[in-house]
Protein backbone atom coordinates (compact mmCIF):
# COMPACT_ATOMS: atom_id res chain seq x y z
CA UNK A 1 0.00 0.00 0.00
CA UNK A 2 1.12 3.52 -0.69
CA UNK A 3 0.86 5.37 2.63
CA UNK A 4 0.17 8.71 0.91
CA UNK A 5 -2.55 7.59 -1.49
CA UNK A 6 -3.68 4.55 0.55
CA UNK A 7 -3.89 2.62 -2.71
CA UNK A 8 -2.36 -0.78 -3.37
CA UNK A 9 0.96 -0.62 -5.20
CA UNK A 10 1.06 -4.21 -6.34
CA UNK A 11 -0.33 -7.46 -4.95
CA UNK A 12 2.34 -9.52 -3.25
CA UNK A 13 2.26 -13.30 -3.19
CA UNK A 14 4.77 -15.34 -1.30
CA UNK A 15 7.09 -15.04 1.64
CA UNK A 16 10.49 -15.35 -0.02
CA UNK A 17 13.18 -12.91 1.16
CA UNK A 18 14.99 -12.72 -2.17
CA UNK A 19 11.79 -12.01 -4.15
CA UNK A 20 10.90 -9.24 -1.71
CA UNK A 21 14.41 -7.76 -1.88
CA UNK A 22 14.29 -7.81 -5.68
CA UNK A 23 10.86 -6.14 -5.68
CA UNK A 24 12.09 -3.42 -3.33
CA UNK A 25 15.14 -2.77 -5.52
CA UNK A 26 12.81 -2.16 -8.50
CA UNK A 27 10.82 0.33 -6.38
CA UNK A 28 13.43 2.79 -5.10
CA UNK A 29 12.39 5.45 -2.63
CA UNK A 30 10.66 3.15 -0.15
CA UNK A 31 11.20 4.85 3.21
CA UNK A 32 9.00 2.87 5.61
CA UNK A 33 7.92 -0.75 5.42
CA UNK A 34 5.15 -2.05 7.65
CA UNK A 35 5.49 -5.78 8.30
CA UNK A 36 4.68 -8.64 10.64
CA UNK A 37 7.30 -10.35 12.80
CA UNK A 38 8.55 -12.63 10.03
CA UNK A 39 12.33 -12.90 9.91
CA UNK A 40 12.06 -13.65 6.20
CA UNK A 41 10.41 -10.26 5.56
CA UNK A 42 12.96 -8.59 7.81
CA UNK A 43 15.83 -10.03 5.77
CA UNK A 44 14.17 -9.20 2.44
CA UNK A 45 13.54 -5.60 3.46
CA UNK A 46 17.07 -5.22 4.86
CA UNK A 47 18.55 -6.52 1.60
CA UNK A 48 16.22 -4.68 -0.77
CA UNK A 49 15.78 -1.34 1.01
CA UNK A 50 18.52 -1.06 3.63
CA UNK A 51 17.67 2.54 4.52
CA UNK A 52 13.95 1.87 5.00
CA UNK A 53 12.52 1.96 8.50
CA UNK A 54 10.75 -1.28 9.41
CA UNK A 55 7.66 -0.95 11.60
CA UNK A 56 5.17 -3.45 12.95
CA UNK A 57 1.66 -3.48 11.53
CA UNK A 58 -1.22 -2.55 13.84
CA UNK A 59 -2.50 -6.10 14.32
CA UNK A 60 0.89 -7.55 15.28
CA UNK A 61 1.73 -4.55 17.46
CA UNK A 62 -1.45 -5.01 19.53
CA UNK A 63 -1.07 -8.79 19.51
CA UNK A 64 2.48 -8.55 20.82
CA UNK A 65 1.55 -5.96 23.43
CA UNK A 66 -1.37 -8.03 24.75
CA UNK A 67 0.82 -11.15 24.86
CA UNK A 68 3.49 -9.35 26.87
CA UNK A 69 0.89 -7.88 29.25
CA UNK A 70 -0.51 -11.39 29.78
CA UNK A 71 2.98 -12.76 30.41
CA UNK A 72 3.68 -10.06 33.02
CA UNK A 73 0.32 -10.64 34.72
CA UNK A 74 0.94 -14.40 34.80
CA UNK A 75 4.43 -13.92 36.21
CA UNK A 76 3.05 -11.78 39.06
CA UNK A 77 -0.10 -13.78 39.72
CA UNK A 78 1.21 -14.87 43.11
CA UNK A 79 1.61 -11.22 44.17
CA UNK A 80 -2.07 -10.37 43.69
CA UNK A 81 -3.58 -11.80 46.93
CA UNK A 82 -1.25 -9.69 49.09
CA UNK A 83 -2.10 -6.56 47.07
CA UNK A 84 -5.87 -6.90 47.55
CA UNK A 85 -7.20 -5.28 50.75
CA UNK A 86 -9.28 -7.30 53.19
CA UNK A 87 -13.01 -6.98 52.49
CA UNK A 88 -15.03 -4.89 54.90
CA UNK A 89 -17.47 -6.87 57.06
CA UNK A 90 -20.99 -7.06 55.67
CA UNK A 91 -23.54 -4.81 57.28
CA UNK A 92 -26.59 -6.48 58.85
CA UNK A 93 -29.83 -6.05 56.89
CA UNK A 94 -31.57 -2.76 57.53
CA UNK A 95 -34.82 -3.11 59.51
CA UNK A 96 -36.37 -0.40 57.34
CA UNK A 97 -35.97 -2.55 54.22
CA UNK A 98 -39.16 -4.44 53.40
CA UNK A 99 -38.65 -8.21 53.53
CA UNK A 100 -41.34 -8.92 50.96
CA UNK A 101 -39.41 -7.46 47.99
CA UNK A 102 -40.07 -9.23 44.73
CA UNK A 103 -37.52 -11.83 43.71
CA UNK A 104 -36.41 -10.53 40.30
CA UNK A 105 -33.55 -11.65 38.05
CA UNK A 106 -31.73 -8.39 38.80
CA UNK A 107 -32.01 -8.97 42.58
CA UNK A 108 -30.78 -12.56 42.21
CA UNK A 109 -27.77 -11.38 40.16
CA UNK A 110 -26.97 -8.67 42.72
CA UNK A 111 -27.31 -11.15 45.60
CA UNK A 112 -25.15 -13.73 43.79
CA UNK A 113 -22.51 -11.10 42.93
CA UNK A 114 -22.30 -9.85 46.51
CA UNK A 115 -21.97 -13.44 47.75
CA UNK A 116 -19.10 -14.11 45.33
CA UNK A 117 -17.26 -10.93 46.36
CA UNK A 118 -17.32 -11.68 50.08
CA UNK A 119 -16.13 -15.27 49.83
Amino acid sequence: MDADTRLPIEPWAGRDAEQLAAWLRTHPGVEVVCRDGSLVYRQGITDGAPDAVQVSDRFHLWHGLSKRAGDVAAAHRGCLPSAVPEPEPALPPSPAAPSDQADTPARRRAKYSSMRCTQ
